[in-house]
């Protein structure tokens, strides 16, 4: 008698436990704001706004989308406003190339916007770690002493496009 009371908990504990992993798993493949994940469509207003709302260089085409498959999969909250931030600032790093040596009052802006960058969400400590905002700030160093290579290493294996 023992043991079958045993079992049954045993068996109402192990159906438990599977009905508590299905419904994790289940979360895994929908917006879950809880959980901070969100959808496709979720990135791409959070990424039209966020490029709405940043100031982009003279000429630039700024992106009408994001630059990721809509293929169902989920995504953490905040990622379109890291990747509409990463374009920004590929554009500005570009344009202080363009023009560090023919229009130094355009490169002094072009310094200026990419020094907001450390106070940007995508910069943040929630974000992004210390190793990458201290690479940052070198590469802006070096650029205010007319040395392109920081950012043109930047450019080369970080820019989104």
């Amino acid at each position: 008698m023992k043991r079958n009371l045993k079992r049954k908990i045993s068996s109402i504990v192990l159906v438990g436990v599977l009905a508590l992993g299905l419904a994790a798993c289940s979360k895994a493949n929908a917006a879950d704001y809880s959980t901070g994940m969100v959808s496709y469509e979720e990135i791409q207003n959070e990424f039209a706004q966020t490029c709405k709302n940043l100031t982009w260089p003279e000429g630039y085409e700024v992106p009408k989308e994001i630059d990721e498959k809509k293929d169902g999969s989920v995504y953490q909250k905040g990622f379109g406003n890291t990747r509409a931030s990463m374009y920004w600032e590929a554009a500005w790093e570009k344009e202080w190339l363009n023009t560090y040596k023919t229009d130094p009052e355009r490169a002094e802006k072009a310094l200026r916007e990419l020094e907001k960058a450390k106070k940007m969400p995508y910069m943040s400590e929630a974000s992004c770690d210390d190793a990458t905002r201290e690479y940052f700030t070198k590469m802006l160093e070096k650029a205010k002493k007319g040395d392109p290579t920081g950012i043109e290493e930047n450019i080369k294996l970080n820019a989104p496009e």
